[in-house]
């Protein structure tokens, strides 16, 4: 503990900040100090008095751009210098840097609602400050156009903004959500800015190329792939080694802010300014080798020390002359000592929300809650904080520890806005080019949406090309027909089917007939435990909420709909049989906990089953303290447990005194009875064999099941799909989680040493994967003599459970830089200051191997980067395959489309077996799927339900214009969510949605919604058809009508037999002529409201 930087320095700036007529910015050594000051600046000022100028997160001549939500934060900090006085920190990387001028990151223009502007001028100014036009914006420094809506990603502010323009001028402005796309805050101005560094103008590229070509005079041009990039407009990564080529002129930090008066920290010395000299030009000696990639030498890229010493020297040396000798060993210690009658103001701070309510408990009445340091009282005070650094100040008779303080060496200060969190989405669509599979009509090649215009009227349709260039237009009401094809990749290239041909019908018929033998078999497999009887568990609301509140963390919408389903299955008799899947760091493990609560609260024993030691102790402490404030007996039993502890834990457990045992497969060879067993889950589903599961299933046909897995394997997969297993999805990630940067490099040392030397500097830690034990010595030799001051760690499942358990601990605590490991990583350990995953060839793990050990990193608020290495760049064509679909597939949340993407890959064997392989092959996975579900549910209910297409027809056009809305996968989402709705709520909302991102409703876009509602409401009722012209309107019945509605259509005939009719062909005739379309729609509306 350094207990030289203490928090007294905080109160001490405060009192100095608060007498000066200027902005202050503080110079601290690293970024460690910077959050701590902030966090500690936090107990005394408000929110908008204090900023942090975070560092780029990148090293000196780095293959990395700057992280997103590092520009948006400086181009926050820089847009506002004249708004208000406040504090700033900095750091002394931040000195080195070279930034354009400080008008580079002013607003352009500030504009008002009811400001006259067209779409015409908006789009102007746009693309003068070199915004790029998308179809869907996900970005900063984007625009997106659609009607009279502009949507504007402009750097200074944290969302998005949504600008809705009217005859020209500004109705409304709005802020909203990147994924979901819907609008969130009304405001009523807006400023906007150059969208980023460096701008890629005509102007500023041409004055880039001069500098370049100047500079470089003996490299060839071609071969520098980002030269040619930002020629092309592109910014690629690491295009900031290029940086002082777009700039004229150019500013130092101090120049950017002149205005404020700057102080060095306590402690301060130009020991840290030489140090990262040194490292600058150590960087410029690794990176200087590559003829494709030119670097400027240090004096060109970046501020000179001698320029930095000499602001540095001319600053005030803030000191703090009061000592902080804090009396306490730790937060314990001074918790177990606080004197009754102690004159001092003692403040205990923490940033758990149930850590802060047992502090509460436990010294209610004799504490006081404070929400600022500065209201503090004699004796004992509490307050909900960020973390903070130990005080004691005899002067102020003031006495603040921060319980996380003691337990975490990572420190992170809160964001001041709240970032998206970027949810997946969970429709499958498809690309321009993807294989597509039609029921009736077999195998194509899908080529986009496009408008078909005949007889005056237009609409959309999904085109499809099929053998000899044969053109198939689908009406997008049949959308449900088409399923994209996954393609096993160990088959060769695939023929396209014919429509002249009935090979396609044939084909299908066979796998129609493997479907319903397959749906058998499923059958007979769990038909022990579909009709085994559970224990019903359930609990009050009341009881319920008390360890619901314990939560320090807000919920996901996910998580509480997981909740609520499981809540209701292990409520009924039936067993549970339900998957829950979700990345990693998304709160599975909170929703099984409460889903044990449940089962303890109702006299019922719970087993958590890990795939490995390394999990099941961590779970085993992850329970301890979830369940802590309630009297819940939790044990640990796996093969690292005594005989004689293992011997009384099973016995205790099989008399009931235990309520939750955690371990591994070993627990179901250990003796454990099962008969008070109430609730089983099983973590990191994916890791059990089938053997496996096939023993847990024979010991426990009644017992309620949760399964935990980020990437289901495809057996489960073909439960989920055919319905034999519930499923819930988390997808959307935790608040501020960042999308983790993934790349593929042939592995070197220069590589290995950029990569943990980045993650170092920004004080984080590194996991490296090596699943060849012998290896691993070497390696850390290696690493050791490539960076001499690092601490690295070997963890692997030979060690002994002591050496494992102090080499994760001294990782954990931040004790060590580096852990060289092998895939017992992947068992979920959680390290939120581990940022960074070397995994060295990666070409030999799996497909959801990769995304489970990517998913170790990018737990916190900072950017996470994984680097997958090969040993050379030719590899096998599956192999590659699977490194191509991982770097693809690197959004929050891909999991579960990770999992289905390895079904592409493998092919479908494995997914359900030798025998059905083939026939899956034939028609695709996702239409077998279907097929398989049909049958199961022919077999289960002895009623087969087809595919019943309602067809709704006015003669007019129903679709979404490429002008209201440009993105064609977009509208594809919305058109199989229109087929997909079950009730008119969903409708409602669809509408609502696209209303707020594109503007009111066109006549087209109207027609598509209200046939929906027409489609709704028929749906179910025998009413197959209706079509609609000016002369008459029909509504063709099944013979399956309903007998009431058919009974009231009777009488309808019966009273008006001028004006209704039903003919030979079954149809329910309405003889009346009408040419306004809208009266015609409106009057089908009553009449079908009247007769169901």
């Amino acid at each position: 503990m350094n207990q030289k930087l203490n928090q007294s320095n905080a109160y001490e700036l405060c009192k100095y900040y608060q007498q000066s007529q200027k902005s202050i910015c503080l110079v601290v050594n690293d970024n460690k100090e910077a959050k701590f000051i902030t966090n500690e600046l936090s107990l005394y000022l408000s929110d908008g008095e204090i900023n942090h100028f975070p560092e780029n997160e990148i090293l000196p001549y780095d293959h990395f751009s700057t992280p997103e939500n590092i520009l948006i934060d400086r181009f926050t900090i820089l847009n506002s210098l004249s708004l208000k006085k406040n504090i700033l920190i900095t750091t002394v990387k931040n000195l080195f840097e070279i930034y354009p001028t400080v008008g580079f990151f002013e607003s352009v223009k500030t504009f008002n609602i009811g400001d006259k502007l067209s779409i015409t001028n908006l789009e102007e100014i746009l693309s003068s400050l070199n915004y790029l036009k998308t179809n869907k914006i996900d970005g900063i420094n984007q625009y997106s156009l659609r009607g009279g809506i502009a949507d504007i990603y402009t750097p200074i502010y944290k969302n998005p903004l949504r600008v809705e323009l009217f005859d020209d001028h500004i109705e409304s402005i709005r802020y909203f959500d990147p994924d979901s796309q819907l609008s969130i805050d009304k405001i009523n101005s807006f400023n906007i800015s150059k969208g980023s560094i460096p701008s890629l103008d005509k102007l500023s590229i041409k004055l880039f190329k001069d500098n370049w070509r100047e500079y470089f005079q003996h490299n060839d041009e071609r071969l520098c792939e980002i030269f040619q990039k930002l020629n092309s407009g592109i910014n690629p990564e690491g295009s900031e080694i290029y940086l002082p080529f777009f700039l004229k002129t150019h500013s130092n930090f101090f120049d950017l802010f002149d205005d404020y008066k700057f102080l060095k920290s306590t402690g301060f010395t130009n020991e840290s300014v030489n140090e990262y000299q040194e490292f600058i030009f150590q960087r410029f000696e690794d990176e200087n080798i590559d003829n494709q990639r030119p670097i400027l030498e240090p004096k060109d890229m970046f501020i000179s020390k001698d320029i930095i010493t000499s602001h540095l020297d001319k600053i005030e040396l803030f000191n703090n002359d009061e000592s902080n000798n804090f009396p306490y060993k730790d937060f314990e210690d001074l918790k177990n000592s606080i004197p009754s009658n102690d004159k001092k103001k003692i403040v205990l701070s923490t940033s758990i929300s149930s850590e802060y309510e047992l502090l509460l408990k436990r010294f209610i009445p004799n504490i006081n809650e404070i929400t600022n340091i500065q209201n503090a009282k004699e004796g004992l005070n509490i307050i909900n904080s960020r973390i903070i650094r130990p005080y004691y100040s005899k002067q102020n008779n003031l006495l603040v520890a921060h319980r996380e303080y003691f337990i975490d060496t990572y420190v992170e200060h809160e964001e001041k806005n709240t970032s998206f969190r970027s949810k997946q989405d969970k429709n499958i669509m498809f690309d321009k080019g993807d294989l597509v599979i039609h029921e009736n009509y077999g195998l194509g090649r899908y080529e986009g949406l496009e408008i078909v215009t005949a007889n005056n009227i237009s609409n959309e349709y999904i085109k499809i090309i099929y053998s000899s260039n044969e053109s198939l237009y689908v009406p997008l009401r049949s959308i449900d027909l088409v399923s994209k094809y996954h393609k096993n990749i160990g088959l060769e290239d695939m023929l396209l089917d014919s429509l002249s041909s009935t090979k396609w019908l044939k084909n299908k018929e066979k796998a129609t007939k493997r479907a319903y033998d397959h749906a058998a078999e499923i059958l007979d497999i769990e038909s022990r435990r579909q009709v085994a009887e559970s224990a019903v568990l359930r609990i009050s609301d009341e009881d319920f909420s008390k360890f619901n509140d314990e939560f320090p963390y807000k919920e996901t919408d996910d998580q509480l709909e997981a909740v609520n389903s499981i809540k209701k299955d292990i409520s009924l008799i039936k067993p549970m049989n339900r998957v829950l899947c979700g990345d990693v760091g998304f709160g599975k493990t909170e929703v099984a906990m409460r889903a044990a609560y449940i089962a303890v609260h109702s006299e019922k024993q719970v087993i958590v089953l890990c795939p490995s030691t390394v999990l099941a102790d961590q779970h085993y402490e992850s329970f301890l303290e979830r369940f802590k404030s309630f009297p819940v007996n939790i044990k640990l039993l796996t093969r690292h447990t005594k005989m004689i502890d293992k011997k009384d834990i099973i016995e205790r457990f099989n008399n009931n005194n235990i309520d939750i045992v955690i371990g591994t497969h070993a627990l179901f060879t250990s003796g454990i009875i099962f008969k008070n067993t109430g609730l089983l889950i099983v973590d990191e589903e994916h890791k059990f064999g089938i053997k496996q599961k096939d023993v847990i299933k024979s010991k426990q046909e009644n017992i309620h099941i949760l399964y935990l897995s980020a990437t289901p394997i495809p057996r489960t997969m073909n439960f989920i799909f055919s319905g034999l297993k519930e499923f819930s999805f988390l997808h959307t990630p935790p608040k501020n989680r960042i999308s983790i940067k993934s790349f593929l490099k042939v592995q070197s040392q220069q590589l290995i040493k950029e990569a943990i030397s980045r993650e170092k500097l920004r004080g984080g830690q590194c996991f490296i994967v090596q699943n060849d034990i012998s290896k691993m010595g070497m390696l850390k030799d290696e690493i050791q003599k490539l960076l001499p001051n690092l601490n690295v760690g070997i963890a692997h499942g030979k060690l002994n459970k002591q050496d494992i358990s102090d080499v994760m601990t001294g990782f954990d605590i931040g004790e060590l830089d580096v852990l060289i490991c092998t895939t017992i990583v992947e068992m979920g350990l959680d390290i939120p200051n581990a940022n960074t995953i070397i995994i060295l060839d990666s070409q030999n793990f799996g497909l959801s191997q990769l995304h489970q050990l990517r998913g170790r990193v990018g737990r916190s608020a900072k950017q996470g980067y994984c680097y997958f290495l090969i040993p050379v760049p030719d590899l096998s064509k599956i192999a590659r395959d699977r490194l191509d679909s991982i770097i693809r597939l690197s959004k929050l949340g891909s999991g579960f489309f990770i999992a289905q993407e390895d079904l592409e890959i493998r092919g479908g064997g494995e997914m359900l077996g030798d025998k059905q392989s083939g026939h899956i092959n034939s028609v695709g996975i996702n239409l077998y799927l279907s097929m398989l579900k049909n049958a199961l549910n022919k077999f289960k209910k002895n009623d087969e339900k087809d595919l019943i297409q309602t067809e709704i027809n006015f003669y007019d056009s129903t679709y979404i214009s490429d002008t209201y809305l440009p993105s064609a996968l977009e509208r594809l989402k919305i058109y199989k969510s229109i087929n997909n709705i079950t009730n008119i709520d969903e409708l409602k909302l669809i509408s609502s949605n696209l209303e707020d991102r594109c503007g009111p409703l066109p006549d087209e876009v109207s027609n598509l919604i209200n046939n929906a509602h027409i489609s709704l409401l028929i749906k179910e009722t025998g009413i197959l058809k209706i079509t609609s012209s000016s002369v008459k309107t029909s509504l063709l019945l099944s013979t399956k009508v309903k007998k009431d509605i058919f009974d009231r259509i009777l009488t309808l005939v019966t009273k008006e037999p001028n004006n209704y009719s039903i003919n030979k062909d079954n149809k329910f005739i309405i003889d009346k002529e009408e040419s306004c379309i809208t009266k015609r729609r409106n009057m089908v509306f009553n009449l079908i409201n009247e007769i169901i």
